[in-house]
């Protein structure tokens, strides 16, 4: 990513400005030019962006190093004497995960709604439910009979 990419399509600021002409060799200008194009900005905005950019790196760094210089005395070494040092890496057990998933409730991408009686797809179930003021896994868990004969019925028909 260039410097200016993460500023497309940025508005400028309001206030007082000047003039900076400066001589560039054509093949610079003609690639700053369709650089800037690219992203949708004028070379005006892009120039402007670089040179805010080196400013207010310039005081990030001057104040960063004011900070190292004040703080670099008390900092202890994390590691006395002369000890070699290894590092252990201990793998994790397999733990399955805790979320709640509809799957054993799906058929054909479908969920029951034991409330309507109808079929709704998987992806727009969640806002249906909603609107019966449950969430899916609610919804399904509190009916889960109705649920089960509607999965029953379903799968009946699809067998014929």
């Amino acid at each position: 990513m260039g410097r200016l990419d993460k500023y497309a399509r940025q508005s400028k600021r309001k206030e007082p400005s000047r003039v900076l002409p400066i001589r560039l060799p054509e093949s610079i200008y003609t690639q700053f030019q369709q650089r800037c194009e690219e992203l949708g900005l004028s070379m005006s905005e892009a120039g402007y962006l670089l040179i805010k950019e080196e400013i207010e790196d310039a005081l990030y760094n001057t104040y960063t190093n004011e900070v190292v210089a004040i703080t670099e005395p008390l900092q202890v070494p994390i590691q006395k004497g002369d000890y070699s040092t290894t590092k252990v890496i201990t793998r994790k057990p397999f733990v399955p995960s805790t979320r709640w998933i509809s799957t054993p409730y799906e058929v054909e991408n479908e969920l029951p709604c034991p409330l309507c009686h109808q079929w709704y797809s998987k992806a727009n179930f969640s806002r249906h439910a909603k609107q019966h003021h449950f969430t899916t896994r609610e919804m399904l868990e509190s009916n889960e009979e109705i649920v089960h004969q509607m999965i029953q019925s379903r799968k009946s028909n699809l067998k014929e």
